[in-house]
């Protein structure tokens, strides 16, 4: 199905799958949005806070076309090569359980990453710059722990992306 454009990449020079390269988007911005959160808790410091919040925002917004690009270069290189060597049905092999568990944990650190995003939005004080403390409610203290979490899973979604390649 999108043959004709690794075809097409080949025939500029590239022939080397585009997925991990635009993977350490998602992954830097996630564990970014963790030390933030965790330096601003540290230094006390609002600021740090809403970085650790634009880094999530913007982690958010590219785990779609990574996962996209995932899913092409799969496609691509491990469907195409389990075809020609007439190795049955995808899901049936050990990458398979893996690609499996890897499509999983991605939708699960997309709605990690949302669910932190709504509650971890600035309040009026921190609006206002007004703020004096940082993390002070329930809602804040679940956006740090969701950040967590989501980099939990972006280190889990590298191993099994290694563990596929190596």
């Amino acid at each position: 199905m999108f043959h004709p454009f690794y075809v097409f990449l080949k025939s500029i020079g590239y022939d080397h799958p585009i997925h991990p390269m635009v993977t350490h988007i998602a992954v830097g911005l996630t564990i970014g949005a963790f030390l933030f959160g965790l330096v601003s808790i540290i230094f006390r410091r609002v600021r740090l806070k809403l970085t650790a919040w634009h880094c999530a925002l913007l982690a958010f917004i590219s785990v779609v076309p990574i996962a996209f690009f995932g899913f092409m270069d799969w496609q691509e290189r491990f469907i195409s090569d389990q075809l020609q060597e007439g190795k049955g049905h995808w899901a049936a092999s050990a990458s398979g359980h893996t690609i499996l568990l890897k499509m999983i944990l991605a939708g699960a650190l997309l709605v990690l990453l949302f669910a932190s995003l709504m509650l971890g939005r600035a309040t009026a004080e921190e609006k206002a710059g007004t703020a004096t403390r940082v993390w002070n409610n329930a809602r804040s203290i679940g956006a740090l722990v969701l950040y967590g979490v989501c980099f939990l899973i972006v280190v889990a979604l590298g191993y099994l992306g290694g563990s596929l390649v190596y």
